[in-house]
Order: C-alpha cells, then structure tokens, then sequence
C-alpha cells in the first residue's frame, strides 16, 4: 500500500478523533498503544510540545507518524478450522 492510500485509510479511522492530542487520547484512537505512544515521544518519531507537563501534539502529527512506521505487507488471510466440529 502506497503512503498517499495508507494517509487516507488513517485520515478515514481517525475522522472522528480530536484536532489536539494528549497520549491518553491517541491510544484511545490509535492502533499503537501508549507504551509505543509515548516512547515515540521521548524519542521524537512523533513531532509535539509540552504544555502543563504534559505532551500535547495534532491528529496530523499521529497521522504522519502511522504513515511511517506502518509496515503493512498487503492482504491479510484467516485460517480457519474444520466447521464440521
């Protein structure tokens, strides 16, 4: 999947997520955790300023870190058991 496709998939989950993030909310939206979250913070990987202490950043700074760390090999398939059990 292209970035310009994998944007507008996160931009489509992410519709209804707030403008302004904390950590907390962006696990709550997200599909990384706040583990992942927050050392991606410490680390930089996602762009975002402190405010009261605590990290704030935008519904397009998450976007843009998805984008980039996403490493999605294409289709998925379900293996699934004998229903006759």
């Amino acid at each position: 999947m292209n970035q310009e496709k994998l944007r507008e998939a996160y931009e489509k989950v992410l519709k209804k997520c707030p403008d302004i993030l904390t950590p907390m909310k962006a696990n709550r939206w997200s599909p990384v955790g706040k583990n992942t979250i927050y050392t991606a913070l410490k680390n930089g990987e996602i762009e975002s300023y402190t405010y009261k202490g605590g990290y704030i950043f935008t519904k397009d700074m998450l976007i843009d870190y998805l984008v980039r760390t996403t490493n999605d090999k294409g289709k998925r398939y379900t293996i699934r058991g004998d229903k006759k059990c």
